[in-house]
């Protein structure tokens, strides 16, 4: 019933509009309420991030300590393979079909990414029986701390996660919530 409802109410959605989740619990055992815009265009989001990333002085991202992080070509490819993989993300259809017959990674990874989940409304997702919602996150109280694993990035990764923070790419920002039965929503006014 409760699938029922969040279907509904997101098909009411025009255009852009907020949605709240409130006390979601993420694989990591972090509980957090979240709010976050729906219905925006991840095509126009991708190509503000690349204008960005051009835009980005990497004498700036070297005087922000990136140098004690990786040798400066290490930084140089990073920030190469981060325009790369938003150019090839938001080139035209031709182009991308082009590269998956050549058989690109990114655009591999991104069909994939696609093909995975079965579209029911904007910002509205299944797959496997269950729903998603995605969106660009504006607003995140944890309530309770997860527990995260120290992951042991190269330092190429390092930078390059670095380069994303520095250029303020909303990318980092998108994202998707796997509905379970212990959230509660407010979607269009409406709590579920």
């Amino acid at each position: 019933m409760k699938n029922l409802k969040t279907i509904i109410a997101v098909k009411t959605i025009k255009g852009t509009s907020f949605v709240c989740v409130r006390n979601y619990i993420n694989s990591n055992g972090e509980i957090s309420n979240q709010t976050f815009v729906v219905g925006i265009n991840y095509a126009k989001l991708l190509q503000n991030d690349l204008d960005k990333m051009k835009s980005l002085n990497l004498a700036y991202v070297q005087a922000k300590q990136l140098l004690a992080l990786a040798p400066k070509e290490t930084i140089l490819k990073g920030y190469n393979e981060l325009v790369l993989s938003l150019e090839k993300r938001t080139s035209d259809e031709k182009t991308k079909a082009e590269l998956l017959a050549n058989g690109d990674k990114t655009i591999k990874a991104s069909v994939a990414q696609t093909d995975a989940y079965t579209s029911i409304a904007k910002g509205l997702k299944a797959k496997d029986g269950l729903l998603y919602i995605n969106g660009l996150m504006v607003r995140k109280t944890v309530l309770k701390a997860g527990e995260y694993k120290v992951t042991k990035s190269q330092p190429k990764t390092i930078a390059k996660n670095e380069m994303k923070k520095l250029a303020e790419l909303r990318e980092l920002k998108y994202r998707n919530f796997k509905l379970g039965n212990l959230e509660e929503l407010a979607i269009q006014g409406v709590v579920i």
